[in-house]
């Protein structure tokens, strides 16, 4: 699947309202899509860099499917999200479900890179009624044997943990996760 940049790009310049735009620079981005079990699915992004011919303000729209920095689309970046944290399916699992599910290839790192940097924005999202709750479902596990909320941002008293999971990663670091 191809998607053009005026497929999503603003008609008028973001600052100004002009409609005077002209494209400066333009690249293609190939980005893995959710496919199915018989075909692996890519889209072709074309992105560009506008210039307003009225205020001269240079912008690149961001499709908000595909995000800027990332070889994946969002709905793979959910979908592995929301099996690691609402089934509790380590990466490895969910980058072999992708895979035979949907036709999606990746390292589990890739998954467990996403767990790190995302969980704060996932959890929001996921609790866009009371956003405050998200800081509390998500919680991580010390060495000693003590927790803290939301990854590796202390926030608040630790407490001792009654139940707990530990996933090696492929680097040797490890992922925990407890229940209380």
């Amino acid at each position: 699947m191809k998607i053009s940049t005026h497929q999503y790009a603003p008609k008028a310049c973001p600052s100004c309202g002009s409609g005077e735009i002209a494209i400066r620079t333009s690249h293609k981005r190939t980005i893995s899509e959710l496919g199915n079990i018989i075909t692996e699915l890519f889209v072709e992004l074309h992105v560009a860099t506008f210039e307003c011919e009225n205020c001269r303000n240079k912008y690149t729209p961001q499709h908000p499917d595909y995000p800027k920095g990332y070889e994946y689309s969002r709905s793979i970046i959910q979908t592995a999200l929301s099996l690691h944290f609402q089934d509790n399916v380590s990466g490895n699992r969910i980058a072999a479900q992708l895979a035979k599910y949907f036709s999606v290839q990746m390292l589990p790192k890739t998954i467990y890179s996403w767990i790190n940097a995302l969980t704060e924005d996932f959890m929001k999202s996921e609790f866009k009624a009371e956003p405050e709750k998200a800081l509390e479902v998500y919680k991580a596990l010390m060495i000693d044997g003590t927790g803290f909320s939301l990854g590796n941002k202390l926030l608040g008293k630790k407490n001792d943990v009654q139940l707990s999971s530990a996933v090696k990663l492929s680097d040797g670091i490890y992922l925990l996760t407890w229940w209380e």
